[in-house]
């Protein structure tokens, strides 16, 4: 199997290493059940500039990291 996921780190500061994606992605699939067979990819930076709301639309209305933290984090998906 393969997953795409979209995500974005919002907090103003840098993850710690625990909090790393690849490592938090990995870890949930571990504890789900899964087995991860590869590393898990992960393309783009931490701090990054990005859409002003979560999920946004990632074209040039991006603002930068240090702004976007700001911006409530209300987004959620229904499953």
């Amino acid at each position: 199997m393969k997953a795409k996921v979209r995500f974005e780190w919002r907090k103003l500061e840098e993850p710690e290493s625990h909090q790393e994606a690849d490592w938090v992605i990995m870890k949930a699939l571990q504890d789900a059940g899964y087995v991860v067979g590869r590393p898990v990819e992960i393309q783009g930076v931490w701090d990054e500039d990005k859409p002003e709301r979560p999920g946004g639309p990632w074209d040039e209305t991006r603002v930068p990291h240090e702004e976007c933290y700001k911006y409530p984090l209300d987004f959620k998906v229904e499953r």
